[in-house]
């Protein structure tokens, strides 16, 4: 596809097709054509590599997440705040009600610059990176691809703050942009319906159970961290502090028959334990498993808000319908009133309307149309959840399960390996060491007997030298 061709974002499809509507405006907003989108067959790839906690001074601290990747358009490599996240976050949920949008972490109560916190950002950020890529028609719109992957703008979450307020109509065409074949029917079809309020009985029931289960994690992943410590202090210091003080008082001075404290280990010993306990620090896989309970609530939170849009359209459209009615019955006023001037006076010139009637005329018309596109709106959005968005969510709880499970089994090799290699490094000096006392004891007894040998052959030679001549 020749891309200088044809649009690049969907902003621009819709501003084309805004003014073409200026040019030969429609009069039912259903019936317009929509082109469907191709969008670029690209691997793409996309990570946070590092989180870094900057000093602004006078105790102000902030952080930076290294968002590194490529798609179709080349490689980026960018810095973003959790704010721009957060702001981005809440701009496309106004743009693309109705449509899943992947959740981020929670806002910290305090500064957020702390390392757990930091760390548990950086994971589920990246979680929903990930997730963005796989909506094409969010991944490739200007708010993401242009501002937030490849702006050098410092301020992102301003300039988002910033943006004028979408319109219904808008975020109509927006919709029928993304989901050309979509199967919209009338607010009273019983099977969308059906299906919505089923799955927002089941979205609820496991918001509850989610909760109790990230308790439970945050827990065996606090016992977890202290075993881990524990088995740190169990070989960096309790074990040789046992062999210099007790054993050492066996070995008679010969420090190389220990382990843990032998002087010729103490290098290859210190350097795997650092290594392990940088690990301790960067894995712990009941955090990944915290962090799928976490990030499996913060879905479910994010549904509910899709579900929660669709509801309040009702609500919205119903205080339009207000409005109309209190415009109509003042249309209804003006209009008696003006009747009445006409018969008194009969004259041609009250018989006009005034600026203040033909005002609330087109504040009626206005409401009108306003009411016919959120009824238009809330048809699209039930179609969305019901044939798109509630079995992607299903498939997705699937996929990251499995995914989480293939993460904490990595992980906990990982962690296994690295404490293998050291414990296979003391098994291996103490084998070493046993064999060698083997050898010295073995050395000994042969020792003793060589030296039983020769008394004994003394003791047979001195009574021929004491025989008399």
């Amino acid at each position: 596809m020749d891309q200088q061709s044809e649009p690049n974002t969907q902003e621009q499809i819709i501003n084309q097709k805004e003014i073409q509507q200026q040019i030969s405006p429609q009069t039912d907003i259903q019936q317009e054509a929509i082109k469907e989108i191709e969008y670029p067959d690209f691997q793409i790839s996309i990570q946070i590599e590092d989180a870094i906690v900057k000093d602004v001074g006078f105790g102000q601290k902030f952080t930076v997440y290294l968002i590194k990747g490529s798609d179709n358009q080349g490689s980026f490599e960018i810095y973003r705040r959790y704010n721009d996240f957060y702001e981005l976050r809440e701009l496309l949920v106004k743009k693309w009600p109705g449509c899943y949008i992947p959740p981020i972490p929670e806002k910290a109560l305090a500064s957020g610059n702390d390392n757990e916190t930091v760390q548990i950002r950086k994971r589920l950020m990246e979680v929903f990176l990930i997730a963005i890529t796989q909506l094409p028609y969010i991944y490739y719109s200007e708010d993401f691809q242009q501002q937030f992957l490849r702006s050098n703008s410092p301020d992102i979450a301003k300039v988002y703050q910033q943006q004028k307020t979408i319109t219904t109509s808008e975020i109509i065409d927006r919709l029928k942009i993304a989901f050309p074949k979509l199967d919209v029917r009338d607010q009273s079809n019983s099977e969308y319906m059906l299906a919505i309020t089923t799955f927002s009985g089941q979205l609820r029931k496991s918001l509850a159970i989610l909760k109790t289960y990230i308790e439970q994690a945050n827990l065996v992943a606090q016992q977890r961290r202290i075993l881990q410590d524990e088995k740190m202090n169990l070989f960096n210091a309790s074990l040789p502090f046992y062999e210099k003080i007790i054993l050492n008082e066996y070995v008679y001075g010969k420090e190389q028959q220990l382990v843990l404290s032998n002087p010729q280990n103490q290098e290859d010993y210190k350097k795997l334990l650092e290594d392990i306990k940088e690990s301790n620090k960067k894995i712990n896989s009941i955090n990944y498993l915290t962090d799928m309970f976490r990030y499996e609530l913060k879905d479910a939170e994010s549904m509910q808000q899709t579900l929660n849009y669709r509801d309040q359209i009702i609500i919205i459209r119903a205080k339009q319908e207000q409005k109309m009615r209190e415009d109509q019955a003042e249309l209804a006023k003006m209009t008696a009133k003006q009747q009445t001037l006409t018969t008194i006076t009969n004259s041609a010139f009250n018989k006009s309307k005034d600026a203040s009637q033909i005002k609330v005329e087109q504040r009626i018309s206005e409401g009108q149309q306003e009411i016919d596109r959120l009824s238009n709106l809330y048809n699209i959005i039930t179609a969305i959840i019901a044939t798109k968005e509630i079995e992607k969510y299903r498939k997705a709880r699937v996929n990251h399960y499995h995914k989480f499970l293939k993460t904490i089994q990595q992980s906990e090799t990982k962690l296994y390996q690295i404490e293998n290699q050291f414990l296979e490094k003391v098994i291996q000096h103490s084998q070493n060491q046993l064999q060698s006392s083997k050898q010295e004891q073995k050395l000994e007894q042969q020792q003793q007997i060589n030296q039983e040998q020769h008394q004994q052959q003394q003791q047979q030679e001195l009574p021929d030298q004491e025989q008399p001549k």
